[in-house]
């Protein structure tokens, strides 16, 4: 009898070696407890007795942030998600599973909160949470408390404000909760972290681009645009962002500068050249072709403007004003003749030593009077101290007589203009620059 119970039991566990299997799970107490508890489970149940609302708490850390992008007024964010409830209908005496209190369970075995974001800005994911998002294993302990973390990577719409860009300062929202239950019947409740905060992790990795200056986490009802009648349960956090603008200001701004400064020097060209007006236009040119660039960077919304675009444009209005007045001053320079009386007092008013020339009448008494005879040098200093008080009397000197001192030309009156324009953009472009990025 012993030698049949031997054999038999010989040949079972060859028979097991043959199919490849040595252990058996079913004597895992993990399993006992498992088989237990999901036979007639329905997931779909609310785990919870009598009619109270569940408590489920949840909290996100954020460990990255990947990006901001501005075209698409979106962000994304690597997270560590955590949720907690209690189960009602997952709960065993340890002592009756040599003490085993925790068992693992997937999201598709049991029921789970529907939690999701509820501004999902990425277009391939229809529900940004439950378990399409999240797919770690859930931690049950032998009282029914659940925990289910995990990491996910989330894309939220953000509605932008350009006007500072970019030293511009963002606040945008993620707002959690559920489709599904209401407040009446599942109720929202922020996830204490003693170590962390809830916010932060040690292991956070900063952006390129933006700096977090902090993190604003409330407790909120939403109705979902009042599709139902109950309203719903929401957590919000509220991240401040603060861009850093090097990037931008060193390939954007210095550029701009440089070719302001360049077109200034225009006036420091010798008008013979005859280079001054290809000058300045391949400068215009180039910075029309740089300003297209501009958009590629913002979100297309007439909400506002950038700080930055402003600039530009005001660059390329001034770089625009300085080809019109090299055009102006090359047109004063090749002109003939005696500048009029208005733009010789300009001249005057603007320079110092300056004399105008003035073009005097005789009368036909004197012209006829006065013989060409040859003078001493005495009588010669004495008719020009006449002339020079008749001429302070307001009377007529002989035809094609000057006042004293060099007349002026359309060629120093050109020169004038020239270094009048490059004080007056200089000072423009200094205003230009204070008011666009200090103010």
């Amino acid at each position: 009898m012993i030698f049949y119970h031997t054999a038999a039991i010989i040949l079972y566990i060859y028979g097991q070696r043959i199919h490849g299997v040595i252990g058996d799970s079913r004597k895992s107490f993990e399993h006992q407890i498992r088989a237990s508890l999901l036979t007639n489970h329905d997931k779909t149940v609310l785990p919870i007795l009598g009619n109270s609302s569940l408590e489920v708490s949840f909290g996100m850390k954020i460990s990255r942030l990947v990006k901001v992008d501005n075209k698409e007024q979106a962000m994304v964010l690597d997270t560590w998600v955590i949720q907690r409830w209690k189960n009602e209908f997952l709960q065993w005496k340890a002592e009756d599973f040599g003490g085993m209190s925790r068992v693992q369970f997937l999201p598709s075995e049991i029921w789970v909160p529907d939690i999701s974001l509820f501004n999902n800005g990425d277009e391939g994911v229809t529900l940004a949470g439950g378990r399409t998002k999240f797919v770690t294993e859930i931690s049950v302990d032998n009282e029914g408390n659940c925990v289910w973390s995990g990491p996910a990577t989330f894309k939220a719409n953000c509605d932008l404000v350009i006007n500072e860009w970019p030293l511009d300062s963002q606040s945008c929202e993620l707002g959690f909760g559920s489709f599904s239950y209401g407040i009446d019947k599942m109720n929202l409740k922020l996830f204490k972290d003693t170590k962390g905060g809830g916010q932060f992790t040690n292991r956070f990795v900063s952006s390129g681009d933006w700096d977090i200056t902090g993190i604003d986490t409330k407790v909120d009802i939403t109705d979902h645009g009042d599709c139902c009648p109950f309203e719903f349960s929401e957590i919000i956090y509220t991240l401040q962002m603060s861009r850093k603008p090097l990037y931008h200001l060193f390939y954007l701004t210095l550029p701009s500068s440089l070719l302001m400064i360049l077109a200034l020097t225009s006036f420091l060209i010798p008008v013979e050249s005859g280079e001054r007006i290809g000058f300045v236009t391949t400068i215009l040119l180039a910075m029309i072709v740089f300003l297209l660039l501009i958009p590629s960077f913002l979100p297309e919304t007439s909400d506002g403007v950038p700080m930055l675009g402003v600039g530009l444009q005001a660059t390329m209005v001034i770089i625009s004003l300085i080809l019109f007045a090299n055009i102006f001053v090359l047109k004063m320079f090749f002109m003939e003749g005696t500048p009029p009386k208005s733009v010789q007092n300009i001249f005057l008013c603007c320079g110092k030593g300056a004399k105008a020339t003035q073009r005097i009448q005789a009368s036909n008494a004197d012209v006829e009077t006065t013989p060409p005879v040859l003078k001493s040098r005495a009588s010669m200093n004495a008719v020009e101290l006449s002339e020079q008080a008749t001429h302070a009397q307001g009377k007529n000197t002989p035809i094609g007589w000057e006042a004293n001192g060099e007349g002026v030309t359309w060629h120093k009156v050109s020169v004038k203009f020239d270094h009048m324009f490059f004080v007056i953009f200089f000072v423009i472009s200094i205003l230009t620059y204070a008011l666009t990025y200090l103010l």
